[in-house]
């Protein structure tokens, strides 16, 4: 009897072999037919619950994500103006009602001789880079500083003209430092408002070889470049009037200047008053 049931177990393992080895030969053989005919792009195409790595946003990215912004971003107020400013269709003589021209003599001149309206200058002939916060000048509300008279009534347009009467006597430097400390005030005063860096114009060939307060063009020039800086970092505008005066020599023309080779006559105006109006922000 004991024969008899070891003979039988032993049958049944060597089945249960059998079976086991067929399936996996089987498996094998289906494996390998799968792999055959089925490419890399159908596997991986499949659906299949795939966990990836979580990604790293920034905050700011998150924000644009919330509200809809694109990857790209949009242009910032500074981007869209491009220095110098370039020519456009004149505006109308009524252009100059929406602007204030602060300044020296010049702006002065553009009232004297009445090229805008006088309520819209606060300049005087002895206004400096030194003294442009503290110089009470005429304005429509009576005496006071530019700054007074900025708080009272706000313009769309500011024009600052300055410099042409420190040019002989302070380092380009100098200059600037006085220039950005009376602007950055102006620029805190006129939140609203398209601000103007107006360049210094160039001066003729005889006040560039005056025996008393030469000025040097080369100086005028380099003061620009240090304006046009400013400007661009500020989110102003800078108007080249220095180039739209300069002759082939790269000098103010006789005949527009008065016998001391600086200031303005009214000839230069009317062609600063058609510059300005040819040359607005859009």
């Amino acid at each position: 009897m004991s024969d008899y049931r070891s003979g039988k177990k032993k049958k049944v393992r060597y089945h249960f072999s059998l079976v086991f080895f067929a399936a996996v030969l089987i498996f094998g053989f289906m494996f390998f037919r799968y792999m055959k005919t089925t490419t890399l792009e159908e596997v991986l195409s499949e659906d299949r619950d795939i966990t990836l790595p979580a990604l790293s946003f920034n905050s700011q990215d998150k924000d644009d994500e919330q509200n809809g912004v694109e990857d790209d971003a949009q242009p910032t107020v500074n981007s869209e103006i491009i220095n110098p400013v370039a020519e456009s269709e004149a505006a109308d003589k009524s252009y100059f009602d929406s602007c204030v021209f602060i300044g020296d003599f010049i702006p002065y001149g553009m009232s004297s001789y009445e090229v805008v309206p006088a309520t819209s200058v606060y300049a005087s002939m002895s206004m400096n880079l030194s003294n442009a916060d503290a110089q009470a000048v005429e304005t429509q509300f009576g005496s006071m500083t530019v700054l007074e008279a900025l708080e009272k009534k706000p313009f769309e347009n500011v024009y600052i003209m300055l410099g042409s009467n420190d040019a002989a006597s302070m380092t380009v430097s100098d200059m600037y430092t006085d220039y950005i400390a009376f602007a950055n005030k102006v620029k805190a005063a006129c939140t609203d408002s398209r601000i103007f860096i107006v360049s210094v114009p160039p001066v003729t060939d005889a006040k560039e070889q005056s025996k008393t307060s030469p000025i040097s063009n080369a100086d005028i020039n380099s003061f620009n470049e240090k304006l046009l800086d400013y400007a661009n970092s500020n989110n102003m505008y800078y108007l080249d009037v220095n180039t739209y005066f300069k002759n082939e020599n790269g000098l103010m023309p006789a005949d527009l200047a008065e016998n001391d080779g600086l200031h303005f006559k009214y000839s230069a105006y009317e062609k600063l008053s058609d510059y300005i109006l040819s040359h607005t922000a859009k």
